[in-house]
């Protein structure tokens, strides 16, 4: 039987994985896993995601010992060593082929297109499959055969495909051989300890399955409502596991179906609500595909690029730190800085606050949230600030800013969420929770930094003349 090395990244679990389910078939498998602290650094992740990917790293190595799986775990510092690293691991193996799941951004793609041709030259042979999202990109497509720009048509034809097709993730491999020595990552790593964070993210594929198993059995049904309250364990919290590859976008979307009598849409309204969710992010991704650019700091409407953003450091750090007055927005900055997980609600809040009401550019709001978030996702963050800035596909228009104190009001009207992560505001009424200076103040926490209406009306002044 032919030795057949899986390469791992964003995939990391046992189930639902095309390439080790592929390779095992027809092969002995061993595992690999290259490390890129260098490289990781250069694009700006957060050293909580790092050690999470760190630890689920752990956690599947132990998983594939037990199906007599070893696994190597190298160090290559960055993408451009990668060709050589895996050529070298696979003629350690003498692995006949190569086997990965495609990672969707551009440095990403040409890493993996060189390491495919330093092996093919080297007569190894490579099988590449998709595995980050529920159907891979490029296959859901306008009748003409374009990509969609738009998420309403997209999900229409999304469902539709989904629907002919199935959603069927696929079983662990059966073990081939006795149980083997499991690998460890080097602790630390880079400076990165690989247990920062354990506390709030354990990581692993076992733990995510736990927590899917948790969140659709307990709180799916009401997430249409209760995952825009902050204060409330509304939301799933499996982004994370998501974004590491230790569950997958189908393992999601088969749970969701099973507890909605077999639907993707038309069922109960809480689980199509979170169906939708999966399918946005596969609307992220399928758009970085079609559109590399993005991940080159360019905007969706290349138009916007020549808006005169502002770029003041000192109003960047009081965002950054959760100091610019506003109780909603700094609480949601503080729960980013404090637990690398921001509520999506305040994902929006914080980003329209950025890029409408202080006119920063957005890209410098995108970069700061990759390098605290446990759950960075280029496509999806990408996606997310370029549609707050009313730069990207499908965004928002130029005119929705979002007012933070009715946000608020909306969706934490008794300052439940803001007393919490707020130290300085935690013995206040609701009412000076949310809006403090309307009561003089409140101690040491800061004055508003802006007046909304006047910064909105200079952000809508500034889009009319650009659009004129």
């Amino acid at each position: 039987m032919s030795n057949h090395l899986v390469w791992f990244r964003s995939d990391l679990r046992v189930l639902d994985n095309p390439a080790l389910s592929t390779a095992a078939k027809s092969g002995q498998v061993i595992g690999l896993f290259l490390l890129a602290p260098k490289q990781w650094q250069e694009h700006g992740l957060a050293a909580k995601k790092i050690a999470f990917v760190l630890r689920s790293v752990d956690a599947l190595s132990q998983r594939l010992a037990a199906l007599g799986i070893a696994t190597r775990i190298i160090v290559a510092d960055r993408f451009a060593d990668a060709p050589q690293q895996v050529l070298q691991a696979a003629q350690a193996v003498q692995a006949s082929k190569v086997f990965w799941n495609d990672e969707i951004a551009i440095d990403e793609q040409r890493r993996d297109n060189a390491v495919a041709q330093a092996l093919t030259a080297s007569g190894i042979a490579v099988e590449r499959h998709q595995a980050f999202t529920g159907l891979p990109p490029g296959s859901v497509c306008k009748p003409d055969g374009s990509a969609y720009s738009v998420f309403t048509p997209f999900k229409k034809r999304w469902i539709s495909i989904a629907m002919e097709q199935g959603i069927n993730p696929l079983p662990a491999p059966t073990a081939q051989g006795p149980v083997v020595d499991a690998a460890t990552v080097p602790d630390p790593l880079n400076g990165v300890d690989k247990f920062l964070g354990a506390d709030f993210w354990p990581g692993g594929e076992e733990r995510a399955l736990a927590q899917l198993t948790q969140f659709t059995a307990e709180a799916v049904a009401a997430y249409d409502t209760d995952r825009d309250l902050p204060n409330l364990a509304g939301t799933s919290k499996l982004s994370p596991h998501l974004a590491a590859g230790t569950l997958s976008a189908n393992q999601c979307l088969q749970a969701a179906q099973q507890n909605n009598d077999g639907k993707l849409s038309g069922g109960v309204s809480g689980i199509d609500t979170w169906i939708s969710e999966i399918i946005w992010r596969d609307f992220y991704n399928h758009i970085l595909a079609e559109h590399p650019r993005l991940a080159m700091g360019r905007a969706f409407k290349a138009e916007t690029d020549q808006l005169p953003w502002n770029h003041s450091q000192e109003q960047l750090q009081r965002w950054q730190q959760g100091e610019t007055g506003f109780p909603f927005v700094d609480a949601g900055m503080r729960q980013l800085n404090r637990t690398g997980w921001m509520h999506n609600r305040l994902r929006m809040v914080t980003a329209q606050f950025l890029a409408k009401h202080l006119f920063l550019d957005w890209r410098l709001g995108e970069a700061y949230f990759m390098s605290q978030l446990v759950d960075g996702d280029f496509a999806a963050n990408n996606g997310g600030w370029q549609w707050s800035a009313s730069t990207g596909t499908d965004a928002v228009p130029y005119f929705r800013i979002f007012n933070p104190v009715r946000q608020a009001e909306r969706f934490d009207p008794e300052g439940e969420f803001v007393r919490q992560m707020i130290p300085e505001l935690s013995d206040t009424s609701a009412k000076q929770a949310l809006e403090p200076w309307k009561f003089g103040g409140v101690g040491n926490y800061p004055e508003p930094m802006i007046d909304l209406r006047e910064a909105r009306d200079r952000t809508l002044a500034i889009w009319k003349h650009a659009r004129a």
